[in-house]
């Protein structure tokens, strides 16, 4: 009788996380779009489906959830490759600090207290960057962005690292998406 109890909580251990980790959507970038001019470009977009129930709840805990994410901005060319003209990694995190009752918004430089886990999940999901790039834009030629998010695990604690090593829950990464850059 034993050795079916194990087999059944092993069993559940394995199965439960694949379920639910099939039910939830996949974490998208949306929203894409931008201006170009001079030696910069303004680049705005969401990241959507990026917390999980669980992850919420680990962030409501005091866990710290941090993401990076890498923002390419290039040339189109027709029938050649696109060049890269300008790119940025940026980093952002959130924490629950229990003795404030505020959440601790990590935009790289700044750090913006929030009242509520609203506030904090926004935050972490809307961008609006400015990438320098290598030389001025030429009007009327064609700009894109390509966009890619990462959960960044360096940032976890070490127990916590190995525990989300295997956990599917927490993959939380992106396919490269793209949008079009207007250059007036």
């Amino acid at each position: 009788m034993r050795y079916i109890a194990i087999t059944l909580i092993f069993f559940g251990v394995l199965v439960a996380p694949g379920l639910s980790a099939a039910a939830s959507p996949e974490p998208r970038i949306k929203d894409i779009h931008g201006k170009a001019k001079g030696r910069e470009a303004r680049v705005s977009f969401t990241l959507r489906n990026a917390f999980s129930p669980e992850m919420v709840e680990a962030l409501k805990s005091g866990i710290e959830i941090s993401f990076k994410t890498v923002v390419r901005v290039q040339r189109v060319h027709r029938n050649w490759f696109d060049t890269t003209v300008g790119e940025i990694t940026l980093s952002r995190s959130v924490r629950y600090d229990a003795l404030s009752r505020l959440y601790r918004l990590n935009r790289g430089k700044e750090e913006e207290l929030l009242p509520d886990i609203f506030g904090a999940l926004s935050g972490m999901t809307q961008y609006e960057v400015v990438v320098p790039l290598d030389f001025e834009v030429e009007r009327g030629k064609r700009y894109r962005a390509r966009i890619r998010t990462h959960l960044d695990k360096v940032g976890l604690s070490e127990p916590l690292r190995s525990i989300f090593f295997f956990s599917s829950l927490w993959d939380v990464e992106t396919d490269w998406e793209k949008g079009d850059i207007s250059a007036p």
